[in-house]
């Protein structure tokens, strides 16, 4: 969902964020807008979704005479630069739609409204915890969670086969995959798996996944980079011994997760791990492929949690109607609404209410792909209420990780010392976090390891 960007372009984006939103918050109330109209942009919904958020806004605006909903949906690589422009103009919409990676930056810039005491309900009643708590920053909720994703295992069997395993036999965390993954490719020259560590890294994720918080604070409680403690250098040192001894394919230090899907689509790989709503496009694009696919439950760390991907909706600080806005929020992220959502496509909802629908129970009255899809979004559902955004809630999280993917590429392709470039990156990680709004360990998630669980 996010684009490669220089550390220095991002810096500047959000520099120019902070000053237009700056001459917004003047602005602000001089534009003659009629109380009654508010704005919301969504990303990328337009047009398989139209008639879904046109009868959810219609439903809002009959509830309420006299209330009109102006709907603007924008490409994901179009967001930042079109909210500058509009917050440039003193036109920012009141309500936006915002993915996990792009919702700290923001909300550290002071552009985005508290929502506690706004919301019509309690939101801790109301959403999955895992995907509430990277919108709870600074005693503050600067937003709600939406739709979200968590991801599943899909197997191919006649590939698996091949390296003498079956389902039954795989490893549930990472650490026993990595095993498995050298004696796949020892037998077949192949590979059990691919997964992102130069591009995309999913590393710095994986470490919070295995209670491995790769920060820690100073004396005044600042946050600052932990990357050379023993326990974080061995547990990169073994992903970057694995891809060494080439028992992972080459893109997993130069591609990012799309690489990984296509390569499991072509029979490259044995497993992948992905977003439930991929295997239609599997079904579609390949049916061989598809016809030797089980899928499974997601491989974690050693905490045990799987990882859920969270689209956020927050109210923006410049809004001349904040409480509408939130009733509008809190209208879209029913679960009413969300269960209607995903009815149409394979996501899941942030309310866990709607997950005592039916519609997520494991398939009992359905065949071929349609069966193979409801197993997936049961798995799916099953895995969302211990699921956690190991996204960290820092403006500066994307500029950390594209730090991390420009040294760690050194360690995976050119032989560079494990602890070296770990120290390089912990250099600039500091450098990038002094140069921040002062953050604190309440912004990384940090969550209990599952019952079985061991960290």
């Amino acid at each position: 969902m996010t684009r490669r960007t220089s550390r220095r372009t991002l810096a500047a984006t959000g520099r120019l964020t902070a000053a237009v939103l700056a001459l917004a918050l003047v602005g602000c109330g001089e534009q003659g807008d009629t109380p009654t109209r508010l704005e919301l942009w969504t990303l990328a919904l337009r047009p398989t979704f139209t008639e879904y958020v046109e009868g959810v806004i219609a439903s809002f605006e009959q509830d309420r005479p006299g209330v009109e909903v102006v709907w603007v949906d924008v490409p994901f690589s179009a967001l930042n630069r079109k909210l500058v422009a509009a917050a440039a103009a003193g036109r920012a919409p009141d309500v936006v739609n915002f993915s996990d990676m792009q919702f700290a930056r923001f909300a550290s810039l002071g552009a985005m409204a508290d929502l506690r005491g706004r919301l019509p309900g309690d939101p801790h009643a109301r959403y999955a915890p895992g995907a509430l708590r990277i919108a709870e920053m600074n005693d503050r909720l600067l937003g709600a969670p939406w739709y979200l994703t968590t991801p599943i295992r899909m197997i191919n069997l006649q590939r698996l086969e091949e390296g003498g395993l079956t389902p039954d036999d795989l490893g549930g965390t990472w650490a026993e995959l990595r095993e498995q993954a050298r004696d796949y490719h020892a037998k077949t020259g192949g590979f059990l798996f691919s997964l992102s560590l130069g591009e995309e890294s999913e590393l710095p994720g994986m470490l919070l996944a295995d209670g491995l918080a790769p920060f820690t604070t100073d004396d005044a409680g600042r946050l600052r980079a932990a990357l050379t403690r023993d326990a974080v250098v061995e547990a990169v040192e073994q992903w970057v011994d694995l891809y060494r001894s080439g028992a992972l394919p080459r893109e997993s230090a130069t591609a990012g997760h799309a690489a990984h899907i296509d390569s499991y689509q072509n029979g490259r790989i044995a497993l992948v791990q992905t977003g439930a709503n991929f295997l239609s496009r599997i079904a579609d694009a390949a049916p061989d492929v598809y016809e030797q696919t089980r899928v499974m439950p997601a491989v974690t760390g050693a905490l045990g949690r799987s990882h859920v991907a969270v689209m956020l909706l927050a109210v923006a600080s410049t809004s001349e109607h904040p409480e509408l806005a939130a009733e509008l929020v809190w209208h879209l992220t029913s679960p009413e609404n969300q269960l209607a959502f995903c009815r149409i496509v394979n996501i899941l909802p942030s309310t866990l209410a709607s997950l005592d629908d039916p519609h997520f129970d494991p398939p009992s009255d359905v065949e071929g792909v349609e069966h193979r899809l409801a197993e997936a979004r049961a798995l799916s559902a099953q895995a969302l209420p211990d699921a956690v955004a190991f996204t960290p809630a820092l403006e500066t999280w994307p500029d950390l990780r594209q730090a991390f993917n420009e040294r760690i590429k050194a360690a995976l392709l050119d032989g560079a010392d494990v602890r070296e470039t770990l120290t390089e990156i912990e250099r600039e990680w500091d450098r990038l976090l002094g140069a921040a709004i002062p953050a604190s360990m309440d912004a990384v998630p940090r969550p209990t390891a599952l019952k079985g669980a061991s960290p």
